[in-house]
C-alpha cells in the first residue's frame, strides 16, 4: 500500500525508541546489585499469568476500576496483534497473519470486534473516574486522560480502516463485524473520498502506535511495558525475609542507602512499573492516619530523583563523565536524598505492615527499600528517633527491649513445672516465648495459657529460660543490623547446641524471623505458630474446649502472621471451635487487615503525628458487635488494649487465643 512512507514511520519511530529504551536500560545497569531473579521459572510464569495478565489483584479488590483496566489491558494484547498486521499491510494489501486462519482466525476477528468496541466504553469509563469521580488515591493528571483518548483514537482509527475497506469492496475477515457495521455510514462515498478515509485511518493507527510506544518512557504509562516483566521477576523468596548485610566484608565501606545509586535494578523495575493507581497508599496504615508516608509517593519520588540523575548516571556509566567523585566513588548528590528528597519522618513511619505490597497490581517492592534507608540512617548516621536509643541500649544490655534483666526471662514460668533445656534437652518442641510473653504482663498471661494448654495436650515441650535472647526482629527493621545479626546468630547458636528441630511461638514476630531469616545464618527449622498447633490439637482431640465462653469476637490478623505468612484459617477455625463464641469479620480483615501500629519497630516509639493507628484499628472492630478483639500477637494485644483504655470503649477487651482457648478447656 504505502511501503515507502511505512518503512520511514518505522525507521524513525524506533530510532527514537532505541534511543529512550537504551536510556532507560542503562540506568538499570548503573544500580547496585547483582541479584539474579530468574529461579523457578515455571512459578514465574504462573504468577505472570494470573496477576498480569490475569489482572487478578485489580478484579478482586477493587471490580468496576479492576474490569475497566483489565478490559483495556485484554484489548491492547488483542489488538496488538492486529497492529502487527497493520505495519505488514503497509507492504501487502490485505495480509493476514498465517496462523489466523480458518476457526482460529474466526475465533480472533470476533474477539477483536468486542474489544474494539469494549475498550473505547471502558477508556471513557476511566475519563470519567479521573475528571467527575476523582478518588482520592489517584493522582490526577491530564496525562491519564491524554492516554486514555489516544487509546480510544487507535481503536476508531481501526474501526474507520475496516468501515472503509469494507466500502470499497474488500475483503474483510470472516467475524469482523464492526467493517460491516461502520461501512454502512460510508455508502454512496465516491472511491477517491474512501480511499482518503481508508489512507487516513490507517496513517492515524500506525503513527499514533509508535507515538504512543515514543511517549511511554517519559510517564507514568511506561508500566505499559514494564509491568508485566516486573511481575515476572518478583520476589520468590518469603515474604518475611530482609536481605541480609555481609557485616564481616572488609571492602565495604557503607551499609544501607542513601543515594540514587545504591538501589538495586529491581528497585529502579519497580519505579518504573509504578502506575500512580494509589493502591499501596490506600492500604497504607500510615498514610491513613496522616502520616508523612504514602508508598505512592515515595516511589514517584525516587522515581523523579533517578530521572534527574540519569545524565550524570549514563555518563559515568559510559565513560564519559568528566565531574568528580566522592570517597565512595559515587557522584556527589546536589541535594541528600535522605534528608530532603525523602523525610526522616517519612521512613520512621512506616510499620513494614506489607498492605502496600499485597496491593499493589505490579509487585512494587516497598518494605526492603525503606529498610535500607533506614540502615544507612542507623549503621552509617547514628540518626534515628530519639526513643529508639534506649531500646537499643537495652537489647544489647539485656538481650530485650524492655532492659528487664535477662535473668528474670523465666520468672513467668514459675510453678508451672516447665523443663529448661539446659536440664532437659530431649523435648520435641522448643517453645521460643519471646520478649513480650516473658516480660509484658499481659503478655505473661498468655505464655501461661499457652503452657497450660500444651501440658493439659501431653505436649512434649521445653524453653531457653536464661538463655532466650531477642529474635532480633525489631532492631533489623528498625535499621540496626548490627544488633539484630548479633542476636540472631547468638540464638542459632543455642539452639543448635541442644539440637532444636521443632519450634513453637506465640509471638508472629519471633515465628517469621525464627522461621524466615534464622536460615540466612544456618539455623533452619520447623517452626509453628501456637495458633496452628492449638487448631491441630484441637481437632486430634487431645484438647476439648468444652466450657461455654459467651462472647462475639472479632479477630485481628497480625501483619507478620498473615500477610507474612499466610496463616490466617487457624485462628478463625480454634475460635469457631470454642462454644459459645461467636466470630464476626470486621471490613479490613484478611489480607486487607489493618495494621495495629505496632510493626518495624513501631512499638516503641511514639506517635507524634496524625491519628493513632491502633485506635483507627480499634474502630474497625467497633463496627462488629464484637465484646473482644481476640489476638494471636503480644504487639497486637498491647496495641489494641491500649486502645481500649485510651478511648475509654466499654463492654470490650482483648485477648489472645489462646486464653479463650483455656477457658473452654479449663485449666
Amino acid at each position: 500500500m504505502y511501503p515507502i512512507t511505512v518503512t520511514l514511520l518505522i525507521i524513525l519511530g524506533m530510532l527514537a525508541f532505541s534511543y529512550s529504551a537504551y536510556r532507560r536500560i542503562t540506568l538499570l545497569l548503573v544500580a547496585q546489585g547483582k541479584e539474579c531473579r530468574l529461579n523457578n521459572i515455571a512459578g514465574r510464569f504462573l504468577t505472570m499469568l494470573q496477576y498480569a495478565f490475569g489482572q487478578k489483584r485489580l478484579l478482586f479488590r477493587d471490580t468496576k476500576s479492576g474490569l475497566m483496566h483489565a478490559f483495556i489491558f485484554w484489548g491492547f494484547c488483542v489488538i496488538a496483534l492486529r497492529t502487527m498486521t497493520h505495519f505488514i499491510m503497509g507492504y501487502q494489501d490485505g495480509f493476514i497473519l498465517p496462523f489466523l486462519v480458518s476457526y482460529l482466525g474466526l475465533i480472533y476477528n470476533i474477539t477483536l470486534n468486542l474489544f474494539l468496541i469494549l475498550v473505547p466504553l471502558a477508556c471513557l469509563y476511566g475519563a470519567y473516574r479521573r475528571l467527575v469521580i476523582r478518588p482520592a488515591r489517584l493522582t490526577f493528571s491530564y496525562e491519564g486522560v491524554v492516554i486514555l483518548c489516544w487509546i480510544i483514537i487507535l481503536c476508531v482509527s481501526d474501526m474507520f480502516f475496516e468501515g472503509a475497506r469494507h466500502a470499497m469492496g474488500k475483503h474483510i475477515e470472516a467475524g469482523a463485524f464492526i467493517g460491516p457495521i461502520i461501512g454502512g455510514f460510508f455508502k454512496g462515498y465516491s472511491p477517491a473520498a474512501l480511499k482518503g478515509i481508508e489512507g487516513t485511518a490507517y496513517f492515524v493507527h500506525i503513527i499514533s502506535i509508535l507515538g504512543f510506544l515514543n511517549y511511554l518512557p517519559y510517564g507514568k504509562h511506561f508500566h505499559v511495558l514494564t509491568s508485566i516483566p516486573n511481575v515476572f521477576l518478583h520476589n520468590t523468596k518469603p515474604h518475611g525475609q530482609l536481605k541480609s548485610i555481609d557485616l564481616t566484608d572488609e571492602s565495604a565501606v557503607t551499609f544501607g542507602n542513601d543515594r540514587i545509586e545504591q538501589f538495586t535494578w529491581k528497585n529502579y523495575l519497580d519505579w518504573y512499573s509504578c502506575t500512580e493507581c494509589g493502591r499501596c497508599s490506600d492500604q497504607c496504615p500510615a498514610h491513613n492516619s496522616e502520616k508523612p508516608l504514602s508508598p505512592k509517593e515515595l516511589t514517584i519520588s525516587l522515581r523523579n530523583y533517578l530521572y534527574e540523575k540519569s545524565d550524570k548516571l549514563i555518563a559515568k556509566k559510559c565513560g564519559k563523565y568528566d565531574g568528580s567523585v566522592d570517597d565512595l566513588k559515587l557522584i556527589p548528590d546536589e541535594k541528600p536524598l535522605v534528608g530532603d528528597t525523602i523525610s526522616h519522618d517519612l521512613l520512621w513511619s512506616c510499620t513494614t505492615c506489607r498492605a502496600c505490597e499485597e496491593a499493589c497490581p505490579v509487585f512494587i517492592e516497598y518494605v526492603q527499600e525503606i529498610i535500607d534507608m533506614r540502615r544507612n540512617l542507623v549503621l552509617m548516621q547514628g540518626t534515628f528517633p530519639a526513643e529508639v536509643q534506649p531500646v537499643f541500649q537495652n537489647m544489647e544490655r539485656n538481650s530485650n527491649p524492655w532492659g528487664i534483666s535477662f535473668n528474670d526471662r523465666a520468672k513467668w514460668a514459675e510453678g508451672l513445672d516447665i523443663p529448661v533445656m539446659a536440664d532437659n534437652p530431649a523435648v520435641e518442641y522448643l517453645y521460643f516465648v519471646g520478649c513480650a510473653g516473658s516480660f509484658d504482663e499481659q503478655n505473661k498471661k498468655v505464655s501461661q495459657a499457652f503452657a497450660k494448654l500444651l501440658k493439659k495436650a501431653g505436649v512434649s515441650f521445653g524453653i531457653l529460660g536464661i538463655e532466650e535472647k531477642c529474635n532480633g526482629d525489631s532492631a533489623r527493621r528498625m535499621g540496626n543490623e548490627y544488633l539484630a545479626q548479633t542476636m540472631m546468630q547468638e540464638n542459632v547458636a543455642t539452639f543448635n547446641k541442644y539440637n532444636v528441630k521443632k519450634i513453637i511461638t506465640t509471638c508472629p514476630h519471633c515465628y517469621n524471623t525464627i522461621k524466615n531469616e534464622y536460615p540466612q545464618f544456618d539455623g533452619n527449622y520447623e517452626v509453628l505458630t501456637h495458633v496452628e498447633l492449638l487448631n491441630q490439637l484441637v481437632k486430634e482431640g487431645k484438647l476439648n474446649p468444652t466450657k461455654d465462653v459467651d462472647m462475639v469476637a472479632t479477630f485481628h490478623d497480625s501483619c507478620y502472621l498473615g500477610r507474612y505468612n499466610d496463616v490466617y484459617d487457624a485462628p478463625r477455625e480454634l475460635l469457631q471451635a470454642i462454644p459459645g463464641v461467636r466470630v464476626e469479620e470486621m471490613p479490613n480483615s484478611r489480607d486487607q487487615g489493618r495494621c495495629c501500629g505496632a510493626g518495624g519497630g513501631r512499638m516503641w516509639m511514639e506517635e507524634n503525628i496524625g491519628k493513632r493507628v491502633n485506635q483507627m484499628r480499634l474502630d474497625d472492630a467497633k463496627k462488629t458487635h464484637a465484646t473482644c478483639v481476640a489476638t494471636a500477637c503480644p504487639f497486637c494485644k498491647v496495641m489494641l488494649t491500649d486502645a481500649i483504655g485510651e478511648t475509654e470503649t466499654e463492654n470490650m477487651n482483648s485477648r489472645d487465643v489462646a486464653e479463650v482457648l483455656l477457658e473452654s478447656v479449663g485449666e
